[in-house]
């Protein structure tokens, strides 16, 4: 069930800071996946977002039934409120493709509001492999 599904593609990444902290613990499950998409660099941030879009970003699908026990850390971080006008990330119920089977679930992740497009596309760089473990190793 897509309730204990998190789709992850930045900090939250097995081996990264996020992940250590806030994921690493509750041993999840994890598949490498993929959703359609576009993934941006926020250079003055250091991190990256994901805009609807054609395009591709890799991540992980983690699984795990203390997501709910996560998602509330998570939407933290990500400063996802619920409240649209206070949100910097919303949180959506996405399609992820396990890159293993195929397989396509159901899953929550951090999207870039559809609405402040403009400003993302004015501002950030368009990671063109949607690969945020590949930008690392290769702008250290």
């Amino acid at each position: 069930m897509y309730l204990h599904n998190l789709f992850v593609y930045g900090t939250l990444l097995p081996g990264l800071k996020n992940y250590k902290c806030f994921i690493e613990h509750h041993k999840p499950k994890i598949y490498e996946a993929k959703v359609n998409a576009v993934m941006y660099y926020l250079p003055e941030d250091g991190y990256p977002v994901v805009l609807d879009g054609e395009g591709i970003v890799k991540g992980v699908l983690y699984e795990s039934r203390e997501l709910s026990v996560i998602l509330p850390e998570i939407d933290e971080i990500e400063k996802y409120t619920g409240v649209e006008s206070q949100n910097l990330l919303i949180r959506e119920i996405r399609d992820v493709e396990i890159l293993e089977t195929g397989k396509t679930v159901k899953a929550h992740m951090y999207m870039w509001p559809p609405e402040k497009a403009k400003w993302l596309k004015e501002n950030a760089k368009v990671i063109v492999d949607g690969d945020w473990a590949r930008f690392l190793k290769e702008n250290k």
